[in-house]
């Protein structure tokens, strides 16, 4: 569902006066008040999942909040998901991004083998 969230923050971003980061606010802590998940904010003791967006390529704009003030559906370059990159690299629904994304460093055992479980 992330290019449908990306139209639901593009939308009042770009068509009204609203902040892109009230909007982006909207999409994500204000969902999670109102149907009484543990999400939606960067917080101690609440769920996040973080996405890193970026300026779509061929965007005119630099950044991902100017590239949504602008109306553009900006690229996924990552989904970070209980503290574990889980995707980096380019997205299958979203345009690729301006700059390279890569893990620096992750301390976390990457045993996908299944022999742990």
């Amino acid at each position: 569902m992330s290019l449908g969230m990306m139209y639901t923050i593009t939308h009042p971003a770009s068509l009204t006066d609203m902040p892109v980061k009230h909007a982006i606010a909207a999409a994500t802590g204000n969902n999670a008040e109102i149907y009484n998940l543990n999400a939606g904010f960067l917080r101690s003791g609440r769920d996040a999942d973080v996405v890193l967006l970026d300026a779509c390529v061929g965007s005119s704009k630099d950044d991902a909040l100017d590239g949504l003030r602008n109306g553009d559906i900006v690229a996924i370059g990552a989904v970070v998901i209980d503290a574990v990159p889980r995707f980096v690299g380019r997205s299958r629904n979203t345009p690729a991004t301006n700059r390279n994304i890569r893990v620096a460093e992750c301390r976390l055992p990457m045993d996908f083998g299944g022999s742990a479980h």
